[in-house]
């Protein structure tokens, strides 16, 4: 598996696998994401950004997420008690190809920020999720990561903040 920086030519599949995650998390009940969000107009964005990265099995996108630093500025707010002040990577829209969901892609994308994060002499990653995802709320208990409150995103509503310090 290598994890890289998505490019355009990427966008077809990423695409493809925010779509599905998507459906599948409204086909679970989850609130998460909608039917609008996220929309294919923000994953060109998130490309274009350069903070869009994936991890790959020889040329095939297996899992797509946004790796931004200091890149949220809700993560301001009062409502979430970090673990550290000073500079961190965020992951969002992370989404696993259903035909590779359950092979620990999830963890190795993980992995990928936290080397980059090293190289980049950064020490924190921060994430947030909502509270029926259990998915993400399991792995980010077994990557270590401590919950620090809540993040208000208005009408998308309440999430919960992790943070991992290396």
């Amino acid at each position: 598996m290598t994890f890289r920086q998505a490019n355009l030519q990427d966008f077809d599949t990423c695409w493809r696998l925010i779509d599905a995650a998507r459906w599948k998390m409204m086909a679970d009940g989850r609130h998460q994401w909608t039917a609008e969000y996220p929309s294919r107009e923000l994953i060109i964005a998130d490309i274009k950004s350069g903070e869009a990265y994936v991890l790959t099995d020889e040329d095939d996108v297996k899992t797509y997420g946004v790796v931004a630093q200091n890149g949220e500025p809700a993560y301001e707010q009062c409502t979430a008690e970090w673990l550290s002040r000073g500079d961190y990577m965020v992951i969002h829209r992370l989404a696993v190809s259903p035909d590779a969901r359950g092979k620990g892609l999830a963890k190795q994308f993980f992995q990928g920020v936290e080397a980059m994060c090293r190289q980049q002499n950064i020490h924190s990653i921060k994430v947030d999720t909502n509270h029926d995802n259990r998915e993400m709320r399991g792995l980010l208990q077994r990557l270590g990561f401590v919950e620090c409150g809540k993040i208000d995103y208005g009408p998308r509503g309440m999430r919960l903040a992790f943070e991992r310090i290396l």
